[in-house]
C-alpha cells in the first residue's frame, strides 16, 4: 500500500474532539426532548386514568339500573362489606365493593358468600381486602401493588352478628384513587360527620334510621354517603350537573406509610374520608405534607377531591360523562356542582 494510500485510511476515522461534539450534541437533543417524553406519558396516563373514572362511573349506573338506585356507602370507615347482606342500608360495605360485579369482577365480592364458619369467611375477607384492583388506581399516583394498613383500628373482615366480627387485620391491603360525591358539605346537616359507626353487626342492625341519624347526621345532598340508596330521579339538578365520582387528594408522603387521614383504609371500606369526599372545598394538586384542613379549618373536615394531575382533576357526572375540573374552579360552581338538589343546575366545565 503507497503512502498516500495509508494517509487516507488513518485520517478517516473520528478524533477525540469529533466524538466529544457528537456526544455533546446527542446529550442535548435528549434534554430537550426529555419533558416532551414526559409529558407525552402523563397525557397516557391522565387518560388512563379518566377511562377508568368513566368505567366506574357506568359501573354505579348500572348497578342503579339493576337495583333501583346508586351504590350505598356502607356504613364507617372499620367495616368492609360482607356479600351476605345485599346492596341497601344492611350493607357495610361502601361503593367500590358493592359495583364489583359491574366491573367483572363479582367473584371477589362474593368471597366467603355463604360461609358459616367464621374463621374461614374472614379469611376469605382478608383475600378479597388483599386483591388490587387496578381500575381503581390512577397510574399518575401509584402502582397497583397492596398499600400498607397501620391503623391501630382492627377491620371488620366480617359481619356475622358475634362477638368474633373482628379479626386481625392483614398488613397491607388494597386501596384506591377515586372517591364517590356525598355532598357539598354547605350546610351543617350536610357537612362530613367522620368514619365512626357501631358494631358488631347486631348492634348496627339494631338501630332505627331515626337513630342512624342522630348518632351520624342526616341524609346529604350527594348521592353516595353513609347507608345511601339514591334513586337517579333524586338528582334534581340534573345528571350531567351533578358530580358522581370523583378523583381523590391525598399527601404523596404518606402513601407508603399508611399513616394519612386520606389514605389509610382499604379499598371497600364503608362511609370515610378514603371512599367519599364533598365539595366544600376546592379540589387540590397533591402536596406532601399539605391537608386542606391548614387552609379551610378543621370542622367539617374538608375532604377535598383532587389529583396527582397538575392543573386538573377528572370528576364523573351523574350521566357517566367524564371532566376535567381545574383546581382553580370557582368553589361555589365546586359546591353547587356536588348537590344534587339544591335547585340550581350549574353547568359542568
Amino acid at each position: 500500500m503507497s503512502r498516500r494510500r495509508r494517509h487516507v485510511v488513518l485520517n478517516s476515522g473520528f478524533t477525540i474532539v469529533e466524538l466529544l461534539v457528537v456526544v455533546a450534541v446527542i446529550g442535548l437533543l435528549a434534554t430537550l426532548l426529555l419533558p416532551a417524553v414526559q409529558s407525552a406519558r402523563e397525557a397516557a396516563r391522565r387518560s388512563a386514568c379518566q377511562a377508568n373514572l368513566r368505567q366506574l362511573a357506568l359501573a354505579c349506573l348500572q348497578h342503579a339500573d339493576v337495583l333501583g338506585h346508586l351504590p350505598t356507602g356502607g356504613w364507617g370507615r372499620v367495616w368492609v362489606g360482607d356479600p351476605d347482606r345485599g346492596y341497601g342500608a344492611r350493607q357495610p360495605g361502601g361503593w367500590a365493593f358493592n359495583i364489583l360485579p359491574h366491573v367483572e369482577q363479582a367473584a371477589v365480592r362474593d368471597l366467603g358468600a355463604g360461609v358459616a364458619v367464621v374463621a374461614l369467611k374472614q379469611e376469605l375477607a382478608v383475600r378479597r381486602l388483599q386483591t388490587p384492583q387496578p381500575l381503581f388506581v390512577c397510574p399518575s399516583r401509584r402502582g397497583t401493588g397492596l398499600a400498607r394498613y397501620a391503623k391501630p383500628e382492627r377491620l371488620i373482615v366480617t359481619a356475622v352478628p358475634t362477638t368474633t366480627d373482628y379479626a386481625p387485620s392483614p398488613p397491607f391491603v388494597a386501596r384506591g384513587d377515586y372517591a364517590a360525591n356525598m355532598g357539598s358539605g354547605s350546610l351543617p346537616d350536610n357537612n362530613y360527620r367522620g368514619g365512626g359507626s357501631p358494631g358488631p353487626a347486631t348492634a348496627a342492625d339494631a338501630l332505627s334510621d331515626a337513630e342512624w341519624t342522630a348518632q351520624f347526621g342526616p341524609p346529604t345532598d350527594g348521592l353516595i354517603y353513609r347507608r345511601s340508596r339514591t334513586r337517579l330521579r333524586d338528582v334534581i339538578d340534573g345528571l350531567s350537573s351533578t358530580y358522581l365520582l370523583g378523583e381523590k387528594f391525598v399527601d404523596p408522603a404518606a402513601l407508603a406509610t399508611g399513616l394519612s387521614d386520606d389514605d389509610d383504609n382499604a379499598l371497600y371500606s364503608g362511609h370515610d374520608r378514603d371512599t367519599v369526599r364533598t365539595g366544600v372545598v376546592p379540589p387540590y394538586q397533591d402536596l406532601a405534607g399539605f391537608d386542606p384542613k391548614q387552609v379551610h379549618g378543621s370542622y367539617p373536615t374538608p375532604i377535598a377531591f383532587g389529583s396527582a394531575h397538575r392543573q386538573a382533576c377528572g370528576m364523573a357526572m351523574a350521566d357517566g360523562s367524564v371532566r376535567s375540573v381545574e383546581y382553580a374552579i370557582e368553589p361555589v360552581i365546586h359546591r353547587r356542582l356536588a348537590a344534587r338538589n339544591d335547585g340550581t343546575p350549574t353547568r359542568a366545565p
